[in-house]
């Protein structure tokens, strides 16, 4: 089961990176405000959040595993928004680039957060926090 965790944490990792790049390249509509610059430093400084929680997966920290399913759903609740968003404005360059990976955290947070549950540590063991 470890195997099936480490496999989606690190797929939905990817699809967040390739999430970013698109929004870059479609020129999500913050980018403008922001400046390219401060998007990517507060995105990378995100970034470490996930993978701080991967290392605390891979640790059996039970937290970890909790924090680490929201993480999980607040991407594949990304993947909808930013669909909705662009649907309802009529605007992806420039609007809400971002869907298309936004698509695919939605299908790998709901197999990720599924593992998530099925691994985590079981309360009170001396394994986790």
């Amino acid at each position: 089961m470890k195997n099936k965790v480490l496999f989606f944490y690190l797929l939905m990792l990817l699809a967040h990176i390739a999430h970013v790049l698109e929004e870059v390249l479609g020129r999500f509509w913050i980018l403008d405000k922001l400046g390219l610059g401060w998007y990517l430093s507060g995105n990378a400084a995100l970034f470490a959040i996930p993978i701080a929680l991967l290392y605390g997966v891979m640790q059996k920290k039970r937290r970890a595993f909790q924090l680490s399913i929201v993480y999980a759903a607040f991407m594949g609740l990304q993947g909808i928004g930013h669909n909705v968003a662009t649907i309802v404005s009529g605007r992806y360059h420039g609007g809400f680039a971002g869907g298309i990976t936004g698509i695919a955290m939605l299908l790998i947070s709901w197999p990720l957060i599924r593992q998530l549950i099925k691994a985590m540590p079981i309360k009170g063991s001396s394994l986790n926090i």
